[in-house]
């Protein structure tokens, strides 16, 4: 690939090239032209002032042209430079003809008497007579060829001078882009200290500005990198101390599962009350299990290793499911069911999720019946319980946020999660709630198709 000066004085060559080849054809045809014109001008010049009494020979070594008589029938009475008895009839000359309509004619022709071109320019006289000369073409070339070589000699030294001022603008242009190249190199090194000063067009001072302005950029992107630095050795402690919280609230049910077991163990319990107690370690375990898979999902969506496996399926049918599998948990509550059959393409399971989680929530804050139902290509879950605060509407589906900080509220992955799937569908999570009154959690199923 070329550099720019390189481009530009290459384009410039074949620039001039080209324009050189253009003005020289345009010229040639055209001084010759001016030339024919000239020489037409001059002999109708000397026509005006001769008659038919000269002597044709002696005007013809006078003005360097031949010179002819011709009558009004067209017969050839004078001839400078032919025997005049053995030529043809002149009447159908071009030049013979224009001149009896207008009174003088002109051709450029080749003379079948000389054998060789000729510019003949014709004069009718008073008594209808024909007086004509006639000058080589050969003559006229060499004039314009003379006078076309000192054009093109002329317009070769303006060209010469151009590519001789083209070449050191491109040494100029290499010299100045060399001076951009070696600061944008200091930048890559982490030199934003250095300055740039070009000044040979408007264009390089406005690109050492922006080269500039970056510069001030990266340093700022730098001072920000070092405070990103101690960011993530905060992160870093955070984390730590979010292992510590998880750790805290899998003790609960853990603790539960030990006190019952080792009072099973170390005391005499009645059946009934074994049945009891065993009922609650099974109940501990459940819910530890619970937030271990939760857990687990919830780092599979944010490695990104987890992707959607579509299927055809009924979207009221796994909502009936979901809603008897919720009921094993909170086995008193009312779930009012409101769908028709319904078909979407999306990852059975991970809908399925979805739906588990939003009726989840939904139970837990609220005492009173939860309605669940697909109207207008939308699934809403309503609960009729304490609300959220606008405030934290935005922060629901964060990961680990909880609004109640307790171990029912499973870490706070439930609606990561949801969101989550919701998106890998094409589709958001949307909530409107009241502060006191409920809530509604919906999404649309139309991009699930």
């Amino acid at each position: 690939m070329l550099r720019l000066h390189q481009i530009f004085f290459s384009h410039l060559l074949a620039l001039l090239g080209v324009l050189f080849v253009l003005v020289s054809l345009f010229s040639y045809y055209g001084i010759r032209q001016i030339e024919i014109d000239n020489f037409t001008n001059e002999l109708k010049t000397i026509l005006k002032i001769l008659d038919e009494k000269i002597d044709v020979k002696k005007i013809d070594k006078k003005v360097h042209a031949r010179v002819t008589l011709i009558d009004s029938s067209g017969k050839v009475l004078a001839e400078s430079r032919f025997d005049p008895q053995g030529m043809e009839n002149h009447l159908n000359r071009p030049e013979i003809k224009e001149a009896m309509k207008k009174g003088w004619g002109r051709s450029v022709r080749y003379s079948a008497t000389l054998h060789q071109d000729f510019l003949y320019v014709a004069k009718r006289l008073g008594d209808g007579k024909f007086l004509r000369l006639a000058k080589p073409l050969k003559e006229i070339n060499e004039h314009f060829l003379a006078l076309w070589i000192r054009f093109m000699a002329i317009f070769a030294l303006f060209i010469f001078i151009a590519l001789l001022v083209s070449f050191f603008l491109s040494k100029k242009i290499k010299a100045e882009v060399q001076k951009i190249l070696d600061y944008v190199d200091a930048l890559w090194h982490k030199e934003y200290e250095k300055s740039l000063k070009v000044s040979f067009a408007k264009e390089f001072e406005l690109l050492s500005k922006h080269l500039q302005k970056l510069a001030k950029r990266l340093q700022k992107r730098e001072a920000k990198k070092e405070r990103y630095t101690q960011k993530i050795k905060q992160i870093s402690k955070q984390r730590t101390e979010l292992i510590s919280a998880i750790s805290h609230e899998f003790k609960n049910p853990v603790a539960v599962i030990d006190g019952y077991a080792q009072t099973l163990l170390e005391e005499e319990v009645p059946q009934k009350l074994q049945k009891r107690f065993i009922e609650k370690i099974y109940n501990a375990s459940q819910k530890i299990s619970y937030m271990i898979d939760r857990l687990a999902l919830a780092m599979k969506f944010e490695s990104g290793s987890l992707q959607p496996h579509k299927e055809h399926f009924d979207m009221c049918e796994a909502l009936q499911k979901a809603v008897e599998f919720i009921h094993q948990r909170y086995k008193n509550r009312e779930i009012q069911v409101e769908c028709k059959p319904f078909i979407v393409y999306a990852d059975k399971y991970m809908i399925e999720t979805v739906l588990f989680n939003l009726l989840d929530n939904a139970l837990k804050y609220s005492e009173l019946a939860v309605v669940v139902r697909i109207k207008d290509d939308y699934l809403e879950v309503i609960d009729r319980g304490i609300g959220i605060k606008e405030k934290e509407i935005k922060k629901l589906t964060k990961k680990f946020y909880r609004v109640r900080q307790s171990w029912d509220n499973s870490m706070g992955l439930g609606l990561y999660i949801t969101e989550y799937i919701l998106q890998l569908h094409q589709t958001k999570l949307e909530i409107e709630s009241e502060y006191g009154k409920g809530s509604v959690f919906r999404f649309s199923l139309k991009p699930l198709q």
